[in-house]
């Protein structure tokens, strides 16, 4: 099981949920988004662009490494956490 965790900005494309629980084993974060756009398919495009990449301005987790830092949607799941959020700037 992997739980993935959504910011606030999210809601309104899952109904307000920000917590979800996806059953099956996923052995890469591609994977676990996958099965995440089969229950809020809406949130797809708010995360990743049109070819298919993590927004520049969203950030993923899985567990405590950055995804894009990583090997990015291949990046393997260890942790059974994924965060999803805005990324955060200011001045």
């Amino acid at each position: 099981m992997v739980t993935v965790y959504l910011s606030g900005h999210l809601k309104d494309f899952t109904g307000g949920v920000t917590e979800v629980s996806l059953e099956r084993d996923h052995s890469a974060v591609g994977e676990v988004l996958e099965s995440l756009w089969a229950r809020f398919p809406a949130l797809r495009d708010r995360i990743l662009n049109e070819q298919g990449e993590i927004r520049q301005h969203v950030n993923v987790f899985e567990g405590g490494r950055d995804v894009k830092r990583a090997d990015g949607l291949a990046t393997k799941v260890r942790d059974k956490e994924i965060h999803i959020f805005n990324a955060v700037s200011g001045g």
